[in-house]
């Protein structure tokens, strides 16, 4: 009787749950009423990033705290709300990078994010020591990817022996905010998954990998236990409460990575469904209640809710290609449907490989950016930019087809991140990928995710036995203005493309690299 009464007071009175997107550009926030179903106020601030020619892609820690705050502050002063009515809330976050922490909680260095590509070697030395890629699989359940924690653990234990000393926390980004909320370590299956040492097939961390990666056994002391998305990660410690604007009894979900909340927070999880993310990466996913067959290689799997995997490629250059091309050209964000849309399909000949941040898919983290076929007649803005749009579209599609050539080939895309709000990208995206297109009204998929994952915690605490498909079903919402469908012609030009440039590809960089 006293879980019936408390389950129909989080019902009837519990109104507000907050989601938080920690990714490689900026941290999002976002409040969602879960009486109407709507995302009463948003909030946002950027990150920077520490880059150069070596492929080191790295962040300072405090700057997602910061990030957060500004971004949790900001969306609470547009709510009219009192933060302590928010009850739940959950963290989504960039994934794979590795954030080292000393005895006190105090994180000891810049954090090597998921495109760093300076470890590329030490990623190829652990390939080879477990028995290339057939060992790896045998080992993991999945590939082992340059931009895998584990490479940069292996960087550290061998290039920065006494730093790597104090080491007893190793954690993933959004792992550390969680941390920050609580006070507690921890991390969940689809991060766990993600880290080049953890079994999707056992769900357990795998010993023999840590200690190919760190023999000297820190590693395996310091990575945090895995939880589920039935467990709290914990209620918000008094000095987090207080920056934010929350209640210290405020849940915390366990949260998880960014594909996978994105996947929640569109109602990817859905039958049928693929969801399709233009951020900086462009990653494609679909959820699957079995494993596959003859995975491909490269194929990420990643172990979510209810013995559930989230199947996903992930390529290293989707709006972080395209942004290069808008700013060589001095593209404002207003410009750039209208750009695409003076060329057409096929943009006259012209074509990009955008591997700019070498690149995941196919596997060349050392390859480089072309401009290819430029004559007098096509060397023009529009063609160039539509080539590149195009050209990142290929590389998803690329990573679709690996996907679908192991599991169900879903019937629709959902499309979100900053790619997705140009109506010429979402059509490109229909004609390549030969499917309808739709996009949810909320652009914040990764955050929606997290607070749906924390009102279902919330929920399931208190006793509901809702799932979260039935709550991605009554809180998703799609815009019909974001619809897209193939166009029969357009389509056929991108048939004979797609494959135009994967031979190009293979010219370049050789059959021994690449999959078809």
């Amino acid at each position: 009787m006293l879980t019936v009464t408390i389950m129909l007071y989080i019902l009837v009175f519990v109104m507000y749950y907050l989601g938080i997107d920690c990714g490689t550009q900026g941290t999002k926030a976002i409040i969602l009423d879960s009486d109407s179903g709507e995302l009463i106020a948003r909030g946002y601030a950027k990150h920077d990033i520490i880059a150069d020619d070596s492929g080191r892609r790295e962040q300072d820690a405090r700057w997602w705290i910061e990030a957060m705050t500004l971004a949790v502050t900001g969306a609470l002063a547009k709510s009219g709300i009192d933060g302590k009515e928010i009850k739940a809330m959950a963290v989504s976050g960039q994934q794979h990078g590795c954030v080292m922490l000393d005895g006190q909680g105090a994180v000891i260095r810049n954090v090597k994010l998921w495109n760093d590509t300076s470890t590329a070697s030490w990623n190829a030395a652990l390939i080879e020591e477990s028995g290339g890629v057939a060992g790896v699989w045998k080992t993991l359940g999945q590939p082992l990817p340059v931009g895998y924690t584990a490479s940069k653990v292996r960087f550290h234990a061998e290039r920065e022996k006494e730093l790597y000393s104090r080491v007893k926390h190793i954690l993933l980004p959004h792992d550390y905010i969680n941390f920050y909320l609580t006070g507690n370590y921890l991390t969940e299956g689809s991060e766990a998954s993600g880290t080049g040492y953890y079994d999707v097939n056992a769900r357990v961390y795998s010993k023999t990998m840590m200690d190919r990666i760190d023999p000297s056994g820190i590693l395996e002391q310091a990575v945090p236990p895995v939880y589920s998305w039935k467990r709290p990660a914990g209620t918000l410690r008094r000095e987090a409460a207080q920056k934010l604007g929350l209640s210290e009894e405020c849940l915390v979900a366990a949260g998880g990575g960014d594909a996978t909340m994105a996947a929640a927070g569109t109602a990817a999880i859905m039958e049928g469904c693929c969801s399709a993310g233009i951020g900086t990466s462009g990653i494609v996913s679909v959820l699957s209640p079995v494993m596959g067959k003859n995975i491909d290689p490269v194929i990420q799997i990643f172990e979510v809710l209810d013995d559930k995997w989230l199947i996903v490629s992930c390529t290293m250059n989707a709006t972080s290609a395209t942004t290069l091309v808008q700013n060589l050209f001095g593209l404002s964000v207003t410009d750039l449907n209208d750009t695409i849309n003076r060329a057409p399909a096929g943009s006259r000949g012209v074509q990009v490989i955008p591997f700019f941040d070498g690149e995941r898919i196919p596997a060349l983290p050392s390859a480089f950016g072309m401009f290819r076929n430029l004559t007098s007649l096509n060397c023009r803005q529009e063609n160039i930019f539509r080539a590149t749009v195009e050209a990142a579209t290929y590389t998803m599609r690329w990573g679709f087809d690996k996907i679908t050539a192991s599991f169900p080939a879903p019937s629709r895309l959902i499309v979100t991140g900053g790619g997705a709000n140009s109506s010429a990208w979402r059509q490109i995206l229909a004609d390549v990928f030969n499917l309808r297109v739709i996009g949810p009204q909320a652009d914040e998929g990764g955050a929606l995710g997290a607070a749906l994952q924390a009102l279902y915690l919330h929920r399931y605490i208190a006793g509901s036995t809702v799932t979260l498909q039935e709550l991605c079903e009554r809180y998703v919402r799609f815009d019909p203005s974001k619809e897209a469908n193939p166009i029969p012609k357009n389509a056929e030009i991108y048939r004979e493309l797609f494959a135009s440039y994967k031979e190009t590809i293979r010219r370049e960089w050789g059959d021994g690299k690449t999959e078809n």
